[in-house]
Parts: C-alpha cells; sequence; structure tokens
C-alpha cells in the first residue's frame, strides 16, 4: 500500500492561531490510519481554515457560530 507523508504544522502569523481542524497543517485528514508514518485513506484541505494551518478571528468566529449553530452531533 502507498501513502503519502503526515503534513507539518505550518508557521502561525502574528494575531493568528493554529488551526484546531488540522493542527496547523492546513490538511484534513479523514477515514484512514497511518502505517510506517504514511497517511492512507482520505485527506484534503482543511475547511475550518480553508488550508492556511491557522485561523483568523473572523474564520475562529466563523468557526464557533457554525459549531454551536449548524453542526449536529449524535447523541449517545
Amino acid at each position: 500500500m502507498s501513502g503519502m507523508p503526515v503534513a507539518e504544522p505550518k508557521p502561525v502569523p502574528e494575531g493568528a492561531e493554529s488551526c484546531d481542524g488540522c493542527n496547523g497543517s492546513g490538511v484534513y485528514y479523514g477515514a484512514g490510519r497511518i502505517e510506517n508514518g504514511k497517511f492512507i485513506g482520505f485527506s484534503g484541505p482543511c475547511y475550518r481554515c480553508r488550508g492556511k494551518g491557522h485561523q483568523t478571528s473572523k474564520d475562529v468566529k466563523r468557526n464557533r457560530y457554525y459549531d454551536q449553530h449548524v453542526r449536529r452531533l449524535p447523541s449517545l
């Protein structure tokens, strides 16, 4: 099986914060696994930071609204 290396975090500019969806790499990793240091499964640009790896205050506000009012989590 072939895979891709796991992305490293990007530098965070002054006044921004690291993205909580991709851990600062700008790449979202969906269903899959890490095998020998390479990710095997779905990946794509992070929607929370739009692939930048960091969030501005506007991004944080948008994501908090989505998390609190739009996203529905299954009840356990």
